[in-house]
């Protein structure tokens, strides 16, 4: 619905002829469940009359033949403003509305109103500030409406004057006699997916509430399931469920096995439900997909696996049979699921690439086909037809197959979908109603199967999912296929309008991917590189989720603080600040203290080197350093020639042989002589004193021969 001032000359005309009509009778009204929409007006602050909204509701979103419905039309005082009395007149015609291009021209306010036929004319009392005034239900038929025996979309008008200012609101009525010669097939596409987040996992916590009676996930399957509704699948769900192993929430175990019996048609979105095309805008060659998800499995969770295998300890017999013998100690080791086991679904298709709305470009088309793609869902706002009328999902580029969602058709159903109230869901509904049956009455028109698309939101209630799936379904002229049938039809030739992403998007894609490349070489240090790299992947894939377009402040700040935690991993290996090293010897080794301040342990190897020809290094060293924890690394040298003051390089390596942090430069002061110095003083020390006990002992000798005996002087 839409609603506008009109021109002066215009307002004048119609308050005439709109106060001659208010001197007729008023249809008889009726109490009856009416759908409420309303446009606001566009502002001007000259004049208070433009925050005047005019309303039209219809308690249906088509009329049959011999048929009624209420319509109800509202004006409401927006503003702080006493709002004189005026007249509302509303008015139809009898010429359907036959293509896309007269609808929109149609709701364009800019062209002049085509209605003749007025339905009713009623004076409208003063309006205080904040109040309004709602006409009585009308009961109306399509005789009373003015319409001829042939059904189409026909042109609703709503028109409040006051003094000189006219307030008017577009709608349409759908009037459907009988069924359409040739119905138009409609499939639907969901995704199933849930809240963004960073991990590139779902904990058993969001899980639980995901999966609980009212969670995201449950109203999304309790809405579609076993429906002609064909869904696209994020596999991180199932994957993150089967991850969890024992810790696996019931729910969430219970949800998975709904889904995995569903008689859907389903295919597989990216992992974490990235988005294509702002990967293929960044430079990235090939669509990303996870490499492992071993960092989020804990081995714990799988005891029972273990237990399968190796037969549990106390298990009682079969009568007859020789008892299992207990697991050899050391053994009973759990077995973790592969990437493929966690990943692993039985999809109905494959190969359909689903980038966000309206941000396609031709170029983005072989980089798609190259990672797999067989067909690409894009928005009829991304592509230019041949035809003169609406063609039909099915559509190629060259060689690159395309599944073409129509974009109005597709928003109104998100609309009923994701209606608050009955009432807006009803409203919703009645546009769709419009843009099918003015699809579905194009001249020269084929049969044809449209394909509409959910968003990536989610419905408030299951109910009012399965509602808007059951309207669709009974709308005139309209019939139920599915993807692939509207997929494989006879495909229209056309054109890519190229729709780039934001900038900003592509920007930080471009950087993650170079971030990930340093982060997969500083991964060599590790036993298993998986452990880092399958977790940067997955997350880079979560940070790149469709959804994180609709909260553009949240994700700059996820993306910030993962590019702080990737600065910190690439950091948290080096080796620390080391003092002047004094060299006393002419052999020994040089003490280096490295630092591992990474959850995991890491083995480096570590190089000194020096220019001067004073020193030689032997040999690199090859250490493990345990997680979060400093270490020693000692390197063999040698003194070669001179004393005197070196600088001795050092770097870390991985076992692969990549550099791991920054170099260091350790001032070393040799002094190798000092050694044999020592060594002489040592040795002239001892000849001392052994010289020093044999003068003493001849001495003593001596002095023991001159001296008589005491015996020879009592004799004397």
């Amino acid at each position: 619905m839409t609603q506008n001032r009109l021109p002066l000359t215009l307002r004048a005309l119609l308050a005439t002829a709109v106060g001659l009509l208010s001197l007729g009778t008023v249809p008889a009204a009726s109490a009856l469940e009416n759908q409420t929409t309303a446009v606001p007006v566009v502002a001007s602050k000259a004049d208070p009359l433009d925050d005047v909204s005019v309303s039209i509701r219809q308690s249906a979103s088509f009329l049959g033949a011999g048929a009624s419905m209420a319509m109800t039309v509202t004006v409401e005082n927006l503003t702080e403003s006493f709002v004189p009395e005026g007249t509302l007149a509303i008015q139809t015609d009898d010429r359907p509305i036959t293509s896309r291009a007269d609808l929109g021209e149609w709701f364009d306010l800019a062209t002049t109103s085509k209605t003749d036929h007025t339905v009713a004319a009623v004076p409208v009392p003063a309006l205080d500030p904040g109040a309004s005034y709602t006409l009585t239900p009308i009961e109306v038929t399509a005789e009373s409406l003015g319409l001829p025996a042939t059904g189409g979309t026909y042109p609703l008008d709503a028109i409040f004057t006051s003094a000189e200012t006219v307030i008017e609101s577009r709608d349409t009525v759908v009037y459907s006699p009988d069924a359409s010669a040739t119905p138009l097939g409609i499939a639907v596409v969901m995704p199933i997916t849930a809240p963004v987040g960073t991990s590139g996992l779902l904990s058993a916590e969001a899980l639980e509430i995901y999966t609980s009676p009212t969670g995201v996930l449950t109203k999304q399957l309790d809405g579609v399931l076993d429906r002609p509704v064909a869904l696209g699948i994020d596999p991180m769900l199932i994957a993150s469920i089967r991850a969890l192993g024992d810790a696996a929430p019931a729910s969430a175990i219970g949800w998975l096995d709904r889904l995995s019996r569903a008689t859907n048609e389903t295919f597989p979105l990216q992992f974490a439900d990235a988005d294509p095309s702002v990967q293929s805008q960044a430079g990235i060659p090939a669509l990303l997909s996870p490499t492992s998800l071993l960092y989020g499995l804990n081995p714990d969770n799988f005891v029972g696996e273990a237990d399968a295998a190796d037969g549990t300890p106390g298990e009682e017999p079969t009568p007859g049979e020789s008892p299992s013998p207990s697991p050899t100690p050391g053994t009973n080791e759990p077995t973790l699921p592969t990437l493929a086991e966690l990943t692993a679904w039985e999809y109905t298709t494959s190969g359909v690439v689903w980038p966000t709305d309206d941000t396609v470009m031709a170029t983005d088309l072989p980089v798609f086909a190259a990672s797999g793609a067989t067909s690409t869902i894009v928005s009829s706002n991304n592509v230019a037809f041949s035809e003169p009328y609406t063609s039909g999902a099915a559509a190629n580029v060259g060689d690159a197959a395309l599944i073409v969602s129509d974009a109005a058709a597709s928003d109104a159903l998100r609309a009923a979908v994701t209606a608050i109230s009955a009432d807006a869901q009803q409203n919703a509904l009645a546009d769709l109603a419009a843009q099918l049956m003015v699809v579905g009455s194009e001249r020269g028109a084929p049969q044809r199967d449209l394909v509409l698309t959910l968003d990536r939101g989610w419905p408030p209630t299951a109910a009012r999912l399965s509602e808007a799936l059951s309207a669709l379904a009974t709308l005139p002229g309209v019939v139920s296929t599915s993807l692939s049938a509207a997929s494989t039809a006879v495909p229209s030739a056309v054109t890519i309008i190229d729709r780039a992403q934001d900038a900003a998007r592509t920007s930080t894609a471009t950087r993650l991917s170079a971030r990930e490349a340093e982060l997969t070489s500083f991964a060599t240090v590790l036993d298993d590189p998986t452990l880092l790299t399958g977790r940067e992947r997955a997350e880079i894939l979560a940070l790149l989720a469709t959804s994180w377009r609709d909260d553009t402040e949240d994700w700059t700040k996820a993306v910030v603080d993962h590019d702080k935690q990737t600065t910190n991993t690439l950091a948290s290996v080096s080796i620390t600040a080391t003092t002047q090293i004094n060299m006393v010897s002419n052999q020994t080794s040089l003490p280096f203290s490295v630092r591992n301040d990474f959850n995991l342990p890491v083995t480096v190897v570590l190089q000194a080197s020096t220019s001067s020809l004073k020193l030689s290094v032997d040999s690199a060293v090859t250490q493990t350093i345990p997680a979060n924890s400093r270490e020693t690394v000692r390197v063999p040298v040698q003194a070669r020639l001179g004393n005197g003051d070196v600088s001795v390089r050092v770097q870390l390596y991985s076992p692969q042989n990549v550099m791991v942090g920054g170099s260091v430069q350790v001032p070393v002061s040799v002094r190798a002589d000092w050694e044999g110095i020592g060594a002489t003083l040592i040795v002239a020390l001892i000849a001392a004193l052994f010289l020093g006990g044999l003068i003493r002992t001849i001495r003593k000798r001596r002095l023991s021969k001159v001296e008589p005996s005491p015996a020879e002087s009592v004799n004397d």
